[in-house]
């Protein structure tokens, strides 16, 4: 069996938090998802996920301007640089502090970092392109500070020289900075906004400047006379001053403005609301070319490509990944993972296909090769606990808490068979039998393992004996037993034709969490929720061997948790448990293969 897994891609989730880039070329889309970066390949339909990860969740990402280098940043400040083509980790580096806002000039050469209410620049490290061809490994150099703000910086934007950045705040103001000292320039304060400043970005001509605020407020920012010079005045920098010209307004009742994005060489303005509907305006005549719902929720990001031509938005609430293509009006991409805790995976025998369900009641289907989902399905109308493939691989059989078990037809995507109860009830675990035509269910609340057939979709029998929740079920791969594990700290095998129980239950020490029967059906694996694993011989009825896994398992402690390592150990157990192809070894949970005949441990390397 092998053993050399290698981290691949992740599914179940598109965009978590944090901003969204396009790649230079703008065909690759890089989207945050929890402590990792996923990346679209919009031309090609690919997504592949990168293979660091953060300690904490990402907050902040930026690209150079060649696009071989990607800096993110979590929540705690930790930064890594990596080098994108080679998809290989550079640096570690450490910002001391939450970062809301991060931007590489466009000369590749420095990059800005707003942590709280300061400014911080720093040398890029040195890369042939920018070093006259030597390649130096030196750690980030601060270049400059910059104090001010008096709450917190909400974006960075950098002039087309890199000469100078605009900051904005909620301190409802925006601020120009320059990189290096200018003669004759002073840091210059735009104020004059109500509310926090979502966003300010320079013309390309670099005379306008635009704010916009939370209150759906654009300004536009020109330099001209100031108001006391007199009336002879020549045009000089001592007589000169950024001042409003014209105000614009949204005028959106209700909603305020959460993101905002602007492209200079087309002039567009992309501005995304509460309420989930983004506007397009073409500047500085502010003449709206768009507005579309797409979200009941906040729309928290917006990027635009280096053409102007596709948006890209995300919206944390629900998990939605968007690229809308305002000329043609569609989407190039439209990707929504689930928004609550995912209870149950499933791989299709021929390995093309992943199923995912979670505590939102839907049913995602995911494409192996380009990491998309290409169906979701919402008939459940509470949160969705099992899920199995049957072994001709186009049909899925999902059981939920709102008292269904269903059929899913994978071929036309339509659930074509519904199992219930008599009762109201609710259904924890599934397995359907090697013949598929056959499947059992059981229950939360009444202990009881209900069976159907298939064909008919009629209740057969309902298998009773167990005194505690029903939470997992298995089939031997003969057909010939039902393994079921209960709360009641037993498990009981069953011979469904007979309706009889085969053996005496087998008794364990705590709950039982999962059951999983051996490829030549001779052995049961059994995870407890004391942190054990067992196996079981089917014939004799009779422990075989076992492991204490609770060491394994505990996995040490995180920063938030009350408790130490030491209390927590106890309390934490394997969900899961499958056996191999070959039967010689079984995955428990997500950390360890271990091999059953002697009980030893088998460690899952990475190369």
């Amino acid at each position: 069996m092998k053993t050399d897994f290698q981290f691949s891609n992740l599914l179940g989730t598109v965009y978590s938090r944090g901003n969204l880039l396009f790649t230079p070329d703008g065909t690759c889309l890089l989207s945050p998802v929890g402590n990792r970066v996923s990346v679209f390949d919009l031309v090609n339909s690919k997504s592949y996920t990168l293979p660091f990860a953060h300690r904490r969740n990402i907050a902040r990402l930026a690209l150079n301007p060649k696009g071989n280098l990607l800096l993110s940043i979590d929540e705690d400040g930790r930064a890594i640089l990596t080098n994108i083509p080679r998809r290989i980790v550079l640096y570690h580096f450490s910002l001391r502090g939450e970062v809301n806002a991060l931007a590489f000039a466009p000369s590749g050469r420095h990059f800005a970092v707003a942590t709280g209410r300061q400014i911080e620049v720093w040398h890029t490290p040195s890369t042939p392109d920018v070093a006259d061809g030597d390649l130096e490994f030196a750690p980030f150099v601060l270049h400059r500070l910059y104090l001010g703000h008096f709450d917190t910086v909400r974006s960075i934007e950098w002039s087309a020289d890199s000469r100078f950045f605009l900051s904005s705040s909620k301190d409802m103001t925006s601020r120009i900075w320059s990189l290096d000292a200018e003669e004759g320039f002073a840091q210059t304060t735009l104020s004059g906004h109500r509310q926090a400043v979502v966003g300010a970005w320079f013309s390309q001509d670099q005379e306008t400047i635009y704010t916009v605020s939370k209150d759906g407020a654009l300004f536009v920012w020109r330099y001209m006379l100031r108001y006391d010079a007199p009336e002879d005045a020549e045009e000089t920098d001592e007589n000169m001053q950024w001042g409003i010209s014209e105000r614009h307004f949204f005028m959106q009742n209700n909603a305020h403005v959460t993101c905002a994005s602007f492209h200079p060489e087309t002039k567009l303005l992309v501005t995304g609301f509460s309420h989930g509907i983004f506007f397009i305006h073409e500047l500085p005549g502010f003449s709206q070319i768009q507005n579309l719902s797409i979200s009941q929720n906040n729309i928290d990001f917006v990027a635009i490509n280096k053409t102007g031509e596709w948006l890209a938005f995300g919206a944390s609430k629900l998990g939605q990944l968007l690229v809308w293509e305002w000329q043609s009006e569609s989407y190039i991409l439209k990707q929504q993972g689930h928004f609550d805790a995912m209870n149950t995976i499933a791989y299709s025998p021929e390995g093309q296909r992943i199923i995912t369900a979670a505590d939102d009641g839907k049913i995602k289907v995911w494409d192996v090769n380009s990491g998309f989902c290409v169906v979701t399905f919402t008939e459940h109308l509470g949160a969705v606990t099992a899920s199995e493939f049957a072994k001709r691989g186009n049909v899925l059989y999902t059981a939920s808490l709102d008292g269904s078990v269903r059929a899913w037809d994978l071929i036309r995507y339509r659930n074509f068979r519904t199992f219930t109860a008599p009762s109201r009830l609710q259904f924890t675990s599934l397995a359907i039998d090697p013949s598929g035509e056959v499947v059992c269910a059981g229950s939360l609340d009444s202990f009881d393992i209900h069976i159907w057939s298939v064909q008919t979709g009629q209740l057969l029998d309902r298998l009773t004996g167990h005194e505690g929740p029903v939470m997992s079920l298995a089939f031997s791969p003969d057909g010939s037993t039902l393994v079921s594990g209960s709360w009641d700290r037993t498990v009981r095998l069953w011979n469904i034709f007979a309706r009889t129980q085969t053996s005496e239950p087998l008794q364990l020490m705590s709950d039982v969490v999962c059951v999983a029967v051996r490829p030549d059906s001779q052995q049961i694996a059994v995870t407890t929720l004391d942190g054990q694993l067992t196996f079981w011989s089917v014939s004799e009825a009779s422990q075989q061997n076992g492991i204490d896994g609770r060491r394994d398992v505990s996995g040490g402690r995180k920063m938030t948790d009350r408790r130490t390592a030491a209390n927590v150990a106890g309390t934490k157990s394997f969900d899961t448990v499958k056996y191999s192809a070959d039967g010689t070894c079984v995955l428990a949970g997500v950390h360890r293969l271990c091999e059953p005949r002697s009980g030893r441990d088998a460690r899952v390397s990475k190369q």
